[in-house]
This record gives C-alpha cells, structure tokens and sequence, in this order.
C-alpha cells in the first residue's frame, strides 16, 4: 500500500510539473527563426566568397537573440554569362522560395549589377536586400529605392602602392597584370589615374597579353620591379579566369615580388597589400542585416562606400624575398607566421622547470632525512652535495644581470664589426687586409663571451672538492665582478681590499667562489631597510699571523644577535623571513672540508662580519680534498 501511494504522489507530481512547463511555453513561445538568403553573384566556393559568407553567419549567430536560417545559391556568372541563364536563374529562385517567408536578402556582386537589380523582382516586392559590391564600377542603382541598401567596396589602390614602396623602395617599375572585362577596366583606369602621381617609377600595364605569356614573361623580371595583380576576369583572348587561380600560378615562379588586393589571393605566394578583408566585410554586411532584422527600414539605412584596405602581409613571402618585416605598418596582419612559445623558449623552460624540480626534490628528500636516524651517513653527505649545486644554481639567478651585461659588449662588438665586413663586401674590390682584421676582433671578441659562459658553467657544473693551488686575488676580483651588477641595482657600494701580493691558497675554486658569493648575498639582504646613500660591503682578504689566509665580508645591516650568532652555521637556522637555512651550513661544510674556519662577528657601528680563513698552498697538498659532510 506504501508503494502503491509513493507511485501515486510521483506521478501527480510529474502531471503538475508537465502542465507548468506547457503553460510556460504558451506564455513565452520560442522565438520565430528570421530567414536570411545569401545570393553570389559568382560560385561560393570562392575563397573571398566563402571568407564573407562565414562572416556573416559568425555575426549573425552571435548579435541575433534568436534563431538564424541560411540559404545560399550562386549564380556562377564566370562559367555562365549567357543571359538567359539569368533569367532560369530568376525563374529558379522565384519557384524554390515561393512559399519561403524570407525576412531578408543578401547580394554578393562581383561583375555587374544588371542581375543584381533585376533578382528583387523574383520575390515579394517589400523585401528587404542588402548589397555586398566589390569592384570598382560606377553604381548605376537609383538613390530612391527604398528597399535597397549596402557596402559599396573598392579596392585600395593607393594604399597597396604605398605598401609597396614603404616595404621595397628600391622599386622603380610596377609591372600591372589586369584584364579586359568591363570590371577588370573599371579598376585598371583607377590604378592608372593614381599612378600618375608617383614620380620616377614606371608602370607598364599587361593587359594585351594572353595570361600564359604572363606567366612566362614573370619568370625574368629583372631587380627593382614588381609585380601588381589587378582583377583578371577575361584576358586578351577571352578566356575566362578567376583571379585566384591566376596568383596561385604566378606567385610561386615569379622572379619578382607579387602585390595583390584581396585578402582571399594572399597565401599561393604572393607577398600582400593593402587588401580587402573579406571576412570583415562580411561581418559588416551582417552588422547592416541585424538592424534590418530588429526592424529597421532598410532605406534608413545609409549606403556604406568603402575604399580602405587593411595592411596585410605572407610572412613566407617575406622570407623568401628578405623583406624587413620592421618597414610594415605598425597594424599589419602577418599571416602563417609560426608562433608557438615552446619553440621559442623551449631551452629556457626546460630549466626553470628542471631547477624547480630539482630544489623541491632536493628539500624534501632533506626533510625526510633529517626525520630518520643518521645512520646512513653516506647518503647525508650525498645529500648535501647535491643541495650545494643547487645553491650554486640558485645564486646564479641573482647574476643574470651581470651574466647580461658581460656578454652584451662582446656581441654588440660582434654585431658591429660583422655589419662592417658586409660594407666592404659590397665594394667592387674589397679591402682584404680590413676585413682579416675585422674577422681577427670578431675571433677574439668570441674568445671573450665564450670565456664569460665557460665560467658560468663552471659554477652550475656538479662536482666533488679537489684541492689545487689558487690565486686567492683574482678568486676574490672574479667573484666581486660578479656580484656588482646585482650591488648596483639594490644601491649598495661594493669595495674589494686586498693587499698587492698574497701567497697562494689551497682549496677548490669553485665551492670557495660559492661561499664568497653567498656571503656577499647575505650582506645585501641583511641591508634591505639600511638608507641607500649608507649600504655597504666591504671584502678584505689579508693574511693572518698564524700564516693563514683570510677572508672578510662586512655589511651595515640589522647585525645579529650572540645567540643567533652561536647557531647560524647550524642547518636549517635562518634569521630571513623566507630563508631555508642552509646557505651559511653549506658555507660552513665547505670551508671546514677545506681545514679553515668560518666565523660571524658583530659591527660595532652596526652590521655583520663574516670570516673566514684558508690554508696556504703547498706543493704536497695538491688532490682530493675531503667529501662535504
């Protein structure tokens, strides 16, 4: 019985709910899809047609509050200009959409506009329709049809031509590939009148040619020309042709650059222009459809008469002429140009991630270390090997500055004498003893920047301690190098005293150069709220009177405490808000491994000096040096 009244209760409620969700649809019906027929003038397959018909579905889909049904037919005038074609055209379209309440019509119209004024009549009088004209022939359309309105597009000539000559102005003859229809004229009457202002350049206009003499005669164009391709819709010979097809032959053999100005020919090879965005036109057509859709007249609606292109440009065209991308306009459009952020930065993401994963592994594996027992002493002492390359990795960050600006002198030295030979190549008789000496600097300025890599590399390398003889003065002069471009940018005064001669040290070079830096580091840290004009850092390597050498690094920071001053060697212990502990204890391990002592001592005007000393080299101390432990 329980079952039976669940069941009872499930099913009253699934009737109550149906009967609101019908009462809701009464109330609020769905919106009444709007009909829009597109018509081309030519077939949509086109790449321009196809560019516009899917900007104006984009648009449309995205601005109409409710649902958009597309038609599409196409004339296909070029395989098709007998005029009776037109009319079953006509007849075709009046039968197809007799019962079609079309809300609106779309004109694509490339030619002529004799069909475009005579297709209204195949529908319902009060139809509204928006044309989309591009070509350069007068408008015959009157001014007072009110059921009419739309984009009249031109072709940026102007524009193109000075696209050209900001982009290779070098250029001294524009050779203009055109044909002979009445649009093909239309537009080469333009170029003409416009080419009349270019001073010292010639324009030679082949339109008398049948187009595979064209594309024979390209194939030799000498330096200093270029080619402009116009509208070609018939050639000389009355061969019908579509211009896309035409770029796609030209482009490629060509011995010479080719122009264009259509965004829809760029791509086969051709180079670019001031071209017109078939796309964006679309989208406008579409902007101009959705106030006829909302109710407005389409008389209201102003004709739009357009002649601007958008500067547009096939990078691998660039290339493979070596155009300078840096004489386009600033809002070109560069097309099929690589961009992917792995291929450019592949190295360098590679190591960050590689120096991110080996400082978490490195920290954890010590964490769980120091939880367990200390039994496997040999694996603590690989340990803390292993974080000491890190430190050495980590440290080198803060020298990127320094790393930046001891290799910008010698390849900007590198840049101007290689800029330089290219000047004497150029002569008739190049002046061979300059150019060996040119190439002479070159060697030796990369001597240099390859001597600035070799010793950061060195630092970044993993390596045990070996004990070998050191120049104690220029370890310190090298090290100090380093450090004072990261001084300079937080305003601290690095000084370096050392005495004229010192004896050699004993010790290996890389893990003593680890341990100044740090201290180094450390003192510029301990001074972040010491007044700038009062930030200072003194280095002063002497030697003892016990016959030691010794190292001191002072700074006036914040100073430490005697009971910080008894465990900052210890691991783990930081007086920093974010520091890890173990920069001084790698110190400390380094500098007892190599049989010195590391010590901290209070300022008395304030600040810290750390110390530290080393033995003398002797020639029976030379190898191996203990494991840092």
């Amino acid at each position: 019985m329980a079952g039976r009244a669940v069941g009872a209760m499930l099913i009253c409620a699934w009737m109550i709910f149906a009967a609101c969700d019908s009462r809701a649809q009464t109330l609020n019906p769905p919106a009444k899809a709007k009909h829009v027929l597109m018509i081309f003038s030519e077939t949509r397959d086109l790449p321009g047609n196809a560019m516009m018909e899917h900007g104006v579905k984009e648009e449309l889909l995205k601005e109409s509050t409710g649902p958009v049904e597309f038609f599409t037919e196409n004339l296909d005038a070029r395989r098709f200009p007998d005029p009776k074609y037109d009319q079953l055209f006509k007849d075709y379209l009046k039968d197809k959409y007799r019962q079609q309440n079309l809300d609106l019509a779309i004109m694509f119209v490339s030619r002529d506009f004799q069909l475009a004024r005579q297709l209204p009549a195949a529908f319902r009088t009060n139809l509204p329709v928006i044309y989309v004209v591009v070509n350069d022939l007068n408008d015959p359309n009157p001014t007072n049809d009110t059921s009419f309105t739309g984009i009249f597009q031109r072709f940026d000539i102007q524009g193109t031509l000075k696209f050209i000559f900001n982009l290779q102005p070098e250029t001294r003859r524009v050779v203009v590939v055109g044909g002979v229809s009445a649009s093909d004229q239309a537009m080469l009457g333009k170029i003409v009148e416009t080419s009349r202002s270019m001073d010292g350049v010639d324009f030679e206009f082949w339109t008398n040619r049948p187009m595979p003499e064209v594309y024979q005669a390209a194939k030799s164009l000498p330096a200093g020309t270029v080619l402009l391709l116009s509208t070609v819709q018939s050639d000389v010979t009355g061969t019908k042709y579509l211009t896309t097809d035409i770029a796609n032959t030209l482009a490629p053999s060509a011995s010479v650059p080719v122009y264009v100005m259509g965004a829809s020919l760029i791509g086969s090879g051709t180079l670019g222009g001031n071209v017109i965005d078939f796309n964006e036109l679309g989208i406008e057509a579409a902007r101009l459809a959705m106030r006829s859709l909302n109710g407005t007249p389409v008389g209201d609606i102003p004709i739009e008469l357009q002649s601007n292109g958008v500067p547009m440009a096939d990078w691998r065209a660039l290339r493979r002429w070596n155009l300078k991308r840096s004489r386009l306009p600033g809002d070109s459009v560069i097309l099929y140009q690589p961009r992917s952020l792995w291929e450019d930065h592949k190295t360098f993401i590679i190591l960050i991630a590689a120096g991110l994963l080996a400082q978490a592994i490195t920290i954890i594996a010590l964490l769980l270390q120091r939880r367990q027992s200390r039994l496997a002493e040999v694996e603590i002492q690989r340990q803390r090997t292993e974080l000491a390359h890190v430190a050495r990795v980590s440290t080198m960050g803060q020298l990127a500055s320094a790393l930046t600006h001891e290799l910008n002198q010698p390849l900007g030295a590198i840049l101007r004498n290689t800029e330089a030979a290219e000047i004497f190549l150029q002569s008739a008789e190049p002046n061979l003893k300059e150019i060996r000496a040119i190439l002479a600097d070159i060697r030796k300025d990369d001597q240099r920047a390859g001597a600035v890599i070799d010793k950061m590399s060195t630092l970044l390398k993993r390596r045990k301690l070996v004990s070998e003889r050191l120049d104690l003065r220029e370890l310190a002069e090298d090290t100090v190098t380093l450090a004072r471009s990261d001084a300079g940018d937080r305003g601290v005064k690095l000084v370096l005293e050392m005495p004229a001669h010192l004896p050699s040290a004993l010790g290996d070079r890389v893990h003593l150069q680890q341990v100044l830096l740090n201290l180094i580091f450390n003192g510029m840290d301990a001074m972040l709220t010491t007044p700038r004009d009062q930030r200072l850092i003194v280095v002063k390597v002497g030697k003892t009177n016990d016959g030691k050498l010794q190292v001191g690094v002072s700074d006036r920071g914040v100073g430490i405490t005697p009971d910080s001053a008894a465990h900052i060697f210890e691991p783990f212990f930081t007086t920093k808000p974010n520091g890890m502990g173990m920069g001084l204890a790698i110190s400390g391990t380094i500098i007892e491994a190599h049989g010195g002592t590391i010590w901290a001592e209070g300022n008395p005007p304030g600040g810290t000096t750390f110390i530290f000393t080393l033995p003398q080299f002797e020639e029976k101390d030379a190898g191996d040096l203990p494991a840092v432990s």
